[in-house]
């Protein structure tokens, strides 16, 4: 997608796998894992024609601490059952290169990634966003990423965003990490302007209209905060409003905060029809008495959200 002139263009990071882990976690093997058990890998597995599973992920502060209070094992072998994977919280980029190689060991392919070059955020607390992908199965754009010049101050954490090719599937990723409040009008405002960032992001290139709007929103897909979106034609959550999305202390789902949208009227032809959260937690830590803690302690307190789409289908737009 091609930029247009009320976007400042970011320095983008593209790694490539690396042999050597970056972080003291690399030290442990990672775990075996049997992606024939894994429901999402399956479910894009089982579709007739060729798919990409595309998530997103709230981590929890990647980074912080060296990742020394996270369980890699769990985390990477989750991210191994997607195909694109837009990170939010990502406090040290750097240590995507631990991740990657870990990937790389899960899967026999090279995985390499695309790094807001801003920490965004108002206060001392900041966070950039990152976006994984299996180099075998998705092309990053050169010159595709940017961070949403936020005339204004509207967001506490300017959008980010980058494109990307699968096969004859074409489309760009919008990540939102949005403010949190009591005061839901705080969320409320940040979703109104994204309606602004969603249009404005598709009509820069108008032979390019995917556009996928991945985030935590903190916020419903049900929530008032939502109809300015939903008054763009077509315009539609993939996951049901009433998906829970993050995992709270007694180990249970609880709030409906992440979600995934488009516009179906462009993006209806290549959407497989399979979204929803991956409730991962029950599969990596199976033998813990409560895997849903246990989830919450060793890696974050959001589950992943994702949704299949055909990559062979001709581009419609």
């Amino acid at each position: 997608m091609r930029a247009s002139h009320f976007n400042r263009a970011v320095l983008t990071l593209v790694a490539v796998t690396v042999l050597a882990a970056f972080s003291s976690c690399a030290k442990n093997e990672p775990r075996p894992r049997n992606a024939e058990k894994d429901s999402v890998a399956a479910i894009a597995a089982a579709a007739p024609q060729r798919t990409i599973t595309i998530a997103g992920f709230n981590t929890l502060h990647f980074g912080w601490k060296d990742n020394k209070n996270k369980d890699m094992d769990a985390f990477c072998e989750t991210l191994a059952n997607y195909d694109v994977v837009g990170l939010l919280e990502v406090m040290k980029p750097e240590l995507l290169g631990d991740v990657e190689t870990r990937l790389k060991t899960l899967t026999n392919v090279e995985w390499k990634h695309v790094v807001s070059f801003e920490k965004l955020g108002r206060t001392t607390y900041r966070e950039y966003y990152a976006i994984l992908y299996r180099a075998d199965r998705s092309t990053f754009l050169q010159g595709s990423a940017y961070i949403w010049n936020d005339v204004g101050d509207k967001f506490e954490r300017e959008p980010f965003y980058a494109s990307f090719k699968s096969d004859s599937f074409d489309y760009t990723i919008i990540l939102m990490h949005s403010d949190f409040d009591s005061d839901k009008e705080v969320m409320r405002r940040e979703a109104r302007h994204l309606s602004g960032v969603f249009k404005a992001v598709q009509d820069a290139d108008p032979k390019e209209n995917d556009v996928l709007l991945i985030g935590d929103f903190n916020l419903s897909a049900s929530d008032q905060g939502w109809d300015k979106l939903k008054s763009l034609l077509t315009v539609a959550n993939l996951l049901p409003a009433t998906t829970l999305t993050t995992i709270n202390s007694t180990g249970k789902p609880s709030s409906a905060y992440d979600n995934i949208w488009i516009q179906r009227q462009f993006t209806e032809w290549e959407f497989a029809g399979t979204a929803n959260a991956d409730y991962c937690f029950d599969k990596v830590f199976s033998n813990s008495t409560n895997p849903g803690k246990a989830w919450r302690q060793k890696v974050s307190d959001h589950v992943p959200v994702y949704a299949v789409f055909y990559t062979d289908k001709a581009d419609d737009d």
